[in-house]
């Protein structure tokens, strides 16, 4: 096949670039410049140009062409103003659960495919099986890594023109073929943080948003301390708070009406067994009929816990779980498993 390999220049998608022309098959190197550089705060050395560059590198020493296409007014107008617009209501946003089926899978992915190619394939680390005549996902062979929480979004369509040649390969696995093949960036750090915040989130907020200082009380009314904004803080956070306390405090509840950070001694008050869904998606298109054996993901590096009951109110989801958990947060993405396989999700209302 003739198969477009999503560039993000680093060490994943260029091996899967790799394995995909050990494999035979015709293949390009496209990465998505979704953010100008000089607009957020980085250099021309720095961010999105220089992962620019470091594809440009890795598809020279594979001998394979290389395109760029922009999307960054979309990415600005779609992505940033959630995440901005989601702070500033007193949620948590997650921006790649939103890039990923509307920008990478949706704009790009069709700007993407007028190149000629049949499909694109990405250096995720998850795997793509074909059952059923349907396309499923499932969590990748080094868990560790695994980033099937992020793909929640996605839909069948999507999914049959996509491939994930990493999958089934350990992060150890991926960076001693990348030395071996003696690939520039097989030694590139990860970006862990949010990609086109150049420091901490809390700068950029500052940088886009008027905040405004309030008071910070106890759930009783009870005023203790100044916050610094509300868009600064999240639902469970103990570090930060900055008001000296007999104990540890926890945020419960950022009252964006009343512009009041409530906070808790108590870390049991953090603890809810229902919770709303809203944008949901199911990979597979619809809801399963059987929940037994499901359960959800509320954040990135939490552990899925077991859902009791789903009900459909309208075209959202109320979540009812065995036990209760820690610290449900507005606007991050509960995620649907069962066991390995990932079935869908929604943000969290």
């Amino acid at each position: 096949m003739k198969i477009a390999i999503a560039m993000s220049g680093g060490v994943d998608s260029s091996v899967a670039a790799a394995i995909l022309l050990k494999e035979g098959h015709e293949v390009i190197g496209v990465t998505m410049r979704h953010y100008n550089y000089a607009g957020y705060g980085f250099s021309e050395d720095e961010g999105i140009e220089a992962d620019i560059k470091d594809a440009e590198e890795v598809c020279k020493k594979l001998g394979i062409a290389h395109h760029i296409i922009d999307t960054s007014e979309d990415f600005k107008r779609i992505v940033e103003e959630n995440f901005i617009s989601e702070y500033s209501n007193g949620r948590t946003p997650n921006p790649c659960t939103l890039c990923n089926p509307c920008i990478k899978w949706g704009i790009f992915m069709e700007e993407v495919l007028k190149l000629g190619v049949e499909k694109i394939a990405t250096g995720h680390y998850v795997k793509l099986i074909e059952e059923k005549k349907a396309f499923n996902i499932y969590k990748a062979t080094d868990e560790n890594k695994d980033q099937s929480y992020m793909l929640w979004g996605l839909n069948q369509k999507q999914l049959s023109q996509t491939l994930f040649p990493v999958g089934n390969l350990s992060k150890d696995e991926v960076r001693k073929t990348a030395l071996k093949m003696k690939l520039p960036v097989h030694d590139k750090k990860e970006s862990q943080e949010v990609c086109f915040i150049k420091s901490h989130y809390e700068d950029f907020l500052k940088d886009h948003l008027k905040l405004s200082p309030g008071k910070i009380v106890l759930p009783d009314g009870k005023f203790i301390g100044k916050h610094r904004g509300l868009p600064l803080y999240t639902i469970g956070q103990r570090k930060g708070l900055n008001t000296p306390w007999k104990c540890p405090l926890y945020v419960m509840k950022l009252d964006v009406k009343n512009n009041k950070l409530v906070v808790t001694e108590d870390p049991d008050d953090l603890l809810a067994d229902t919770f709303t869904l809203e944008d949901v998606n199911w990979i597979a298109g619809i809801k399963p009929e059987d929940i037994s054996g499901i359960s959800i993901q509320i954040r990135y590096n939490s552990r899925p816990v077991s859902v009791k009951n789903i009900q459909e109110k309208g075209k959202l989801l109320l979540i009812e779980l065995e036990n209760s958990t820690r610290a449900i947060t507005p606007g991050q993405s509960g995620v649907f498993y069962k066991d390995n396989q990932l079935l869908g999700g929604g943000v969290i209302k």
